[in-house]
């Protein structure tokens, strides 16, 4: 049907809708046709959703991200279907999906090569992994201290070796510490057995020159109480270029809608020191995402905070005569447009006994990346 007959039979608002259709059917252009992929942002959205479907939401609306459920083969598979990427945000994230698909290889091939002959082969779990990068400046009397911190964390789940064990490598320190980044990070490696549901046995080596041992036995809880989280933790452990220990701690959180109020407390114990550490933190923050932590320093440096802002006072001290430190900041953290990638500035400021109780103002600045899942994962809507 013509424009000129439309407004001979229609009537007067038939005949307006349908020359208006008509002149965008003229002038409007076409638009060729893209790829049907999703991205980044796309995918957290449908894992925060499922979260959400499981009740796993926090107070207010805030989400708590974990790492996926999906097995090798189901990586491989939507990895495969994913189509070229189109510009610098998805060959970032066509960059992540390749080192994690990659990863998941040797997960799998480390599972088979052990598992016992003849039996069927069970579904291998994908590996999360994290790796962190922040970089601390501070400005002392005597000029400015900066000090590098690299965070990596990685769990190997081999249900064809054994159900209950995992393989691990870590830069966390064996007493799960909120380790400052002037400490030295050390990588440990080593095998993790659940003993019984919450309790863990580690056994490894640390990566020195000669070699480190170490063994520990873990139990940590997460107990959610309408508005209240709990999180307890006791480890006991031993390093065979130090000694025994003992570290515990617990973390209380108070959700009002976005809002959330932190104590946290942490203390430690070993032989050859014999002086009880300690660590207090106070957060007040504003979150919109909660990263599922893989330790539990992650509570007391507020790093368990995905997107948000907020207050982090802290005091530590190196016995229980008084503290050493304090500080002061404030932090705002934020996913990058690939979502998998998130950055952190924290402005603060320290006070120290070793500098004799000075004012020294500082920031640190790092980068979060989660291989959790694939950016790109060839689901189509």
């Amino acid at each position: 049907m013509t424009c000129r007959t439309a407004r001979l039979r229609l009537s007067l608002p038939a005949a307006l809708i349908a020359l208006a259709g008509c002149a965008s059917t003229v002038h409007e252009p076409t638009v060729a046709g893209q790829p049907r992929d999703i991205t980044a942002r796309e995918a957290v959205a449908e894992a925060d959703a499922a979260t959400d479907t499981d009740g796993a939401a926090g107070a207010g609306g805030t989400r708590r991200y974990g790492p996926t459920a999906s097995t090798v083969g189901e990586i491989h598979e939507r990895s495969a279907q994913a189509t070229a990427p189109l510009d610098f945000w998805q060959r970032l994230d066509h960059g992540h999906d390749r080192i994690y698909a990659r990863m998941q290889e040797y997960v799998e091939a480390t599972d088979r090569r052990f598992a016992k002959p003849g039996t069927e082969l069970l579904p291998v779990p994908a590996a999360p992994f994290r790796i962190g990068v922040t970089g601390e400046f501070i400005d002392r009397r005597d000029g400015l201290d900066f000090q590098p911190d690299l965070d990596f964390d990685v769990q190997l789940r081999l249900p064809n070796i054994e159900q209950r064990l995992r393989i691990f490598i870590t830069s966390v320190d064996l007493d799960e510490s909120p380790r400052d980044a002037s400490e030295d990070t050390e990588l440990r490696a080593g095998l993790r057995y659940e003993l019984r549901k919450y309790v863990n046995f580690d056994i490894g080596v640390k990566a020195e020159a000669p070699p480190v041992a170490f063994m520990s036995v873990r139990w940590a809880r997460e107990y959610h109480l309408g508005r209240w989280d709990f999180y307890p933790l006791a480890k006991l452990f031993a390093e065979t270029d130090e000694s025994i220990g003992y570290a515990a701690a617990t973390t209380f959180d108070h959700w009002s809608g976005g809002r959330l109020l932190r104590s946290s407390s942490f203390v430690k114990w070993r032989q050859d020191r014999d002086e009880m550490e300690w660590t207090q933190t106070l957060i007040h923050a504003r979150a919109r995402q909660i990263i599922v932590p893989d330790r539990y320093g992650s509570y007391l440096r507020a790093s368990d905070i995905g997107h948000g802002w907020g207050l982090r006072l802290l005091a530590s001290g190196e016995n229980m005569h008084g503290a050493s430190r304090y500080e002061a900041s404030l932090f705002f953290k934020r996913p990058t447009t690939s979502r998998w990638l998130y950055w952190v500035v924290e402005p603060l400021v320290t006070w120290e006994r070793e500098y004799a109780w000075r004012a020294d103002p500082g920031i640190r600045i790092g980068l979060d990346a989660l291989f959790w899942d694939l950016a790109r994962n060839g689901k189509h809507r």
